[in-house]
């Protein structure tokens, strides 16, 4: 069984693209050889499968023999390819790899199920420690490159999101929290243009300083990372604010309220040229240098609270 692109879908994608992923399937999948070689995968915009010049990640697939390969996926940054995570593909059989991942959001071992469908993609699952929490179609399952309905759920079992993509670029989804409330539906992580807090990154540091002065609490005796989410929707206004990752209710609750409390309009995010909602995780990391604490700013997309 040899993963490949759905035919019409290799339409839109730069030959040089096309024979990448086929090639490296093929010489994974392979058993009758062990050819060793690496190619490359360009991804651009919220998924889109491009050239070097718009991508944004790169995905480069090195394949050890034919029962092994690994994919390391790098990210732009100030104009430098960093590396962010490492997948070890391992055959287990024909339809099944033990994938082991190692990045900042998960480290450990993935195992994924594929069939072959009509028209050249994969129906896959993935699960982890018996559990699913992703499955759908593929047009290519090493790295998976989605193409159709994909399904995630969060470690409890409950629904996490049901996604429609499109030669990998994300369409619409609909969404549900952890305790199988609904969440706002067509939200996008990527987009051509970010969405913009008017008044500007230092009104907003202000307001979230004052927060958690007025609610009692010594930053400088924190350290740690605390992560907010919430949307920007397509009208510029703030909706769906929820605490990802705390460090205590005292501080959950100030950061919950500051945010909540925060005034100015948002320039939405641009994609395709339309407005659109967009979905964001936003670190604030404390650091807690000395006892006193001096400032907030914002650096690479992360809030770093510091006392110096």
């Amino acid at each position: 069984m040899i993963p490949k692109l759905n035919s019409n879908a290799m339409k839109h994608i730069p030959i040089s693209l096309c024979l990448f992923i086929i090639s490296i399937s093929f010489s994974f999948v392979s058993t009758t050889g062990s050819a060793q070689g690496i190619s490359e995968i360009f991804i651009g915009t919220n998924g889109k499968l491009c050239n070097l010049e718009h991508a944004i990640y790169i995905q480069k697939i090195k394949t050890k023999s034919s029962s092994s390969a690994s994919v390391q996926t790098l990210k732009q940054k100030d104009g430098q390819w960093e590396k962010i995570y490492t997948e070890h593909y391992k055959k287990v059989n024909d339809s099944t790899y033990q994938v082991k991942a190692n990045s900042e959001e998960f480290t450990g071992t993935i195992f994924r199920t594929f069939s072959q469908q009509a028209g050249n993609t994969f129906r896959f699952r993935d699960a982890v420690k018996g559990k699913i929490v992703r499955e759908g179609y593929a047009q290519s399952v090493m790295p998976l490159l989605f193409h159709g309905e994909v399904t995630e759920y969060y470690k409890n079992g409950n629904k996490k999101s049901v996604s429609e993509y499109n030669n990998n670029e994300l369409v619409t989804n609909e969404n549900w929290n952890e305790d199988g409330s609904k969440y706002i539906d067509d939200i996008f992580y990527s987009t051509d243009v970010d969405p913009i807090f008017i008044p500007g990154t230092k009104v907003m540091n202000q307001h979230l300083i004052k927060g958690f002065k007025d609610a009692g609490i010594d930053i400088a005796s924190i350290s740690g990372t605390l992560i907010v989410a919430f949307v920007i929707l397509e009208n510029g206004k703030l909706d769906g604010l929820k605490i990802i990752k705390g460090l205590g209710s005292s501080i959950n609750t100030a950061a919950y309220q500051s945010f909540l409390s925060l005034n100015g309009e948002w320039k939405p995010a641009k994609l395709n040229n339309r407005d659109v909602s967009y979905y964001f995780s936003f670190p604030i990391n404390f650091i807690n240098k000395q006892q006193s604490f001096e400032f907030a700013e914002m650096r690479k997309g992360i809030l770093h609270w510091g006392a110096y």
